[in-house]
This record gives C-alpha cells, sequence and structure tokens, in this order.
C-alpha cells in the first residue's frame, strides 16, 4: 500500500466521524434542535429590547403580592396564653376590698388591690374576687376592665379596674433559621414591620444576596431574597400575630461553560447580577475559539414569561416551567447593551459555542496527524 493509499483511507475514515473534539454544541447544533418541533425539548429565543423588558418586569420572588400589607389594627386583643395584671379600686374605705390582705390605702380613702399576674386559661377566661371567671380573649385591656366593673357593680363602691398586658404571648410572631438569636418576638402596638422583628430577632448571619426570608401567614406564604428586602420598601411588609418567619441561606451560582475563560460554577455575589457581567466572571470570551455571535443562556423559565414570547410554543404545559436557551450576539455593539440589561439567576448556564473555524481548524490539525502517521509507516516499511 502506498503513501498516497494511506493518506487516502485515513482521511476517508476521519470523514466519516461526524464529531471532533468539542467543548459543547455548535450554534447551528442548537438552533437547528429546536426547529425540529416534533423533537425539541426547549425554545431558542433571541434577546432583544423586547425581551429584555418582558423579562425585567417579573420579580421571581417577593411578599407584597402574596400577603397583605396593610398595618394590623391598633387595638391589642387579648388572646390565650397571654399574661395580664389586673388592679381593682373603690372609692372609700369600708368597701368589699377594705380587708383584703394586699389592699393599700390611697389618697381620699380609696382602696386598692393588685392581683397576681394571671395567664388567661384555654378557655379564655381569668379569674376575679367577687367578679368571677371573665371572658378576656378577644377584648382588648380596656375592654376586659369594663367586663370586670359591671361584674362588681352592687358588690364594691364605685369599683373600677385597670387591666395591664404584662406578657402577649398571642400577639407575637415566630422567628426561626438562619437568625443570631430566634424565638417568639412580640409585636407592638404601632405595628412591626418584618425588618424590625428580624432585627429584635438578632438579625441574619448570612450575606444579604444569598438569604432568603419565607414568611407564612394561615394558609398562605410568600419568599423574598434579603438584598431585595433591604433595597425595596414595599416588600417590608406588616407582620401579623401567629406569622411564622423564616431566614435561610441559599448561596447562588451559575455554570461557565464553552469557549470562556474560566469554565465552571459561578458564584453571583450580588443581586440582579447581568450577563454582561457574568461574562466577565467567568473571564471574558476566549478570542481565538468564541463565536461572539452565539452566546446562550439556558434556564427552565416560567410558563407566562414564554406564554408572553412565544404564544403559540408547543412546550406551553399550563404553568410548568419551559426549557429556553436565549441567544445573545457579542458581535454586534446592541448585543453588549441588552447584556447589560439581562440578569442571570440562580442556577443558569451560561455557553459560549465555538466560532465554525475551530472546527475547520481541529479538522485540518487532525489531517496534518494522519499525514504524519502515513510518512511514519511508510518509513518503517518503504514497500509500504
Amino acid at each position: 500500500m502506498s503513501y498516497k493509499a494511506i493518506l487516502t483511507t485515513l482521511c476517508v475514515a476521519l470523514a466519516g466521524c461526524s464529531n471532533l473534539p468539542s467543548s459543547g454544541p455548535t450554534a447551528v447544533q442548537i438552533t437547528t434542535a429546536a426547529e425540529q418541533e416534533d423533537t425539541s425539548g426547549y425554545e431558542v429565543i433571541d434577546v432583544d429590547a423586547q425581551v429584555v423588558d418582558v423579562l425585567g418586569k417579573v420579580h421571581a420572588l417577593g411578599l407584597a403580592g402574596h400577603l397583605s400589607n396593610s398595618a394590623p389594627g391598633a387595638a391589642q386583643k387579648i388572646g390565650i396564653g397571654d399574661t395580664i395584671v389586673v388592679s381593682l379600686f373603690e372609692a372609700a374605705s369600708g368597701g368589699l376590698f377594705s380587708a383584703a390582705p394586699t389592699a393599700g390605702g390611697t389618697s381620699g380613702g380609696a382602696k386598692q388591690l393588685v392581683l397576681p399576674p394571671q395567664v388567661v386559661d384555654r378557655d379564655g377566661r381569668i379569674d376575679v374576687p367577687y367578679a368571677g371567671r371573665i371572658m378576656a380573649r378577644g377584648r382588648t385591656p380596656s375592654g376586659v376592665s369594663r367586663a370586670i366593673e359591671a361584674a362588681l357593680e352592687g358588690k364594691a363602691i364605685q369599683p373600677q379596674a385597670i387591666v395591664t398586658l404584662q406578657n402577649s404571648a398571642s400577639q407575637s410572631v415566630t422567628v426561626v433559621g438562619d437568625v443570631t438569636g430566634g424565638g417568639r418576638v412580640p409585636l407592638n402596638l404601632k405595628g412591626d414591620r418584618l425588618l424590625e422583628v428580624i432585627a429584635q430577632a438578632g438579625g441574619v448571619k448570612s450575606p444579604p444576596h444569598e438569604t432568603f426570608v419565607r414568611v407564612t401567614r394561615g394558609s398562605g406564604s410568600g419568599v423574598v431574597r434579603m438584598a431585595t428586602l433591604l433595597s425595596n420598601p414595599s416588600e417590608n411588609i406588616f407582620l401579623y400575630p401567629n406569622d411564622t418567619v423564616y431566614v435561610y441561606r441559599e448561596p447562588q451560582s451559575f455554570t461557565a461553560l464553552g469557549a470562556v475563560s474560566a469554565q465552571s460554577s459561578v458564584t453571583i455575589d450580588r443581586e440582579n447580577l447581568s450577563l454582561s457581567d457574568a461574562v466577565g466572571k467567568a473571564g471574558g470570551l476566549i478570542d481565538a475559539t468564541a463565536d461572539t455571535a452565539a452566546v446562550f443562556l439556558f434556564r427552565w423559565e416560567r410558563a407566562s414569561i414564554v406564554r408572553s414570547l412565544r404564544p403559540q410554543s408547543h412546550l406551553l404545559n399550563g404553568n410548568e416551567p419551559v426549557p429556553v436557551v436565549y441567544r445573545i450576539s457579542f458581535a454586534d455593539a446592541r448585543g453588549f447593551l441588552q447584556a447589560n440589561r439581562m440578569t442571570v439567576r440562580n442556577r443558569d448556564i451560561l455557553y459560549v459555542a465555538n466560532a465554525p473555524v475551530v472546527q475547520f481548524t481541529k479538522f485540518v490539525q487532525v489531517l496534518r496527524g494522519v499525514a504524519s502517521t502515513a510518512r511514519s509507516i511508510q518509513a518503517v516499511d518503504p514497500n509500504y
């Protein structure tokens, strides 16, 4: 077999190999697969001003849209488990409480009796001497005072009662998770917002960009990023009695692949990291191999967003997330401007395809290797 025959045979074998070594699919392979509706498992969407506007109007997380942001009622009602103190007064001595061992004299001969602190029982009641069992649950302190005075009418001399809420277990929220000091935090009459309650619990331990806060109220709940809570006052909602605040840490990152200098998982270290910043954190595009017109962002996108951008998509199935590949060109100056407005999210995949000439260069390099192999064989046995 001659040198030319060896070379021809190896070249034919090489031509039959459809895949040369590569860090991922080419731009043509990605877009061609998406156009095959019967087998396509994702949508390819070219990023332009309209796409960026639609994505910019969507907030992935938030509390204001899920829970009420109005202040709770100013009247503080007593609930089961609250501790209250009752002080009783008579207008003159010689009355019902004159002989009471804890009675103390006041100006004008009036008598005062301070009862030991009481916890509102499961029936919602407290015990008051000569007045019996008084319903406290659901009433304000002044409402309980009036009920006690009515029960003592005709038994004491012009009775008056003052009810003080010493410890309110029912008017509190529970704070747990990644905070310095968790537990039950009492609410003030003025109303407490979320950040105030977190501060009373000692504050968070993790950086704001990777700290999340979930507020559960009854059967509803919402989640907000701590960084958003600090920057957007509308998310700093009022809390209600028996709300649960759960603070947790969830580090954010995206994966950079393809023709970038650093192929790795990259930490998202701030809120609203732009696509252009993400490319920079990945080391930038590799000049010798990157296809600047084929920068892709892979993610599972909300069905509502896909419905706005691709209303006829065959992948829409109710509210199920849709796999989407966003394509943006850095070969055009406008692409940089759009990339600066587009935000990278947690678990996104940034992929930069190789330029077509790279595959050709690899093919030429392989051909050189084939020719070298043929020459080596001929050198060993000149008869070939």
